[in-house]
């Protein structure tokens, strides 16, 4: 849908949206009869929400939905695709790993022939040099790098300090409010106000 088009069929929506803020604002609740009129305001407010809603949905569900059809269609052979690179990476990463082993046992070799004097500095780094893993590789198709990064794994859970764990809400709100005592946890009731429309 054109802007200009979609601008113009929002126009009176827009408008209906500024006089109910405008009333929003300047209500003043002070009275239980006042709240009759708030309660007008609010079915007012909420008829304007359900007139926004469906004109954005007159738009975005087709398009949702022809974004859902794409997504699904792609789906198998974007997870094909996924696995082969892994199963490739995965085997590169097992190859350079076997590589560094070999090359640390070459280094302490060399390292250890130098403190007992048997070879000198210079022909041990020349050694040294020779040991070390390719890092890079180069095709017509592509290229390859292998890099050391800096992982973290949590080895014991218990000993992480509370100030880097985070509760799950969403857990811990369907457990509690099922009636099941949670220790630290309460459940409270609250005022909100539900708008209907009629």
């Amino acid at each position: 849908m054109e802007n200009a088009k979609l601008t113009k069929e929002l126009a009176p929506i827009k408008t209906q949206v500024s006089k109910a803020e405008v009333a929003a604002t300047v209500l003043q609740i002070k009275t239980a009869s006042d709240l009759t009129p708030a309660t007008e305001l609010l079915g007012e407010i909420k008829s304007v929400g359900k007139m926004i809603t469906q004109k954005k949905e007159s738009i975005t569900k087709p398009l949702n939905e022809a974004l859902r059809n794409a997504r699904a269609f792609f789906v198998p052979i974007e997870t094909q695709y996924l696995k082969a690179e892994k199963i490739v990476k995965e085997k590169m990463v097992e190859y350079q790993n076997a590589e560094l082993a070999k090359a640390q046992k070459k280094t302490e070799v060399i390292e250890k022939k130098v403190e007992e004097g048997k070879m000198s500095f210079d022909k041990a780094a020349e050694k040294l040099e020779a040991v070390i893993p390719q890092k890079n590789v180069t095709t017509d198709a592509g290229a390859a790098q292998f890099r050391t990064i800096k992982d973290v794994v949590i080895e014991d859970e218990t000993k992480v300090p509370r100030e880097f764990l985070v509760p799950d809400m969403g857990k811990i709100r369907k457990v509690a409010l099922a009636g099941i005592q949670i220790a630290g946890v309460k459940v409270v009731e609250k005022q909100v106000v539900a708008g209907i429309t009629k």
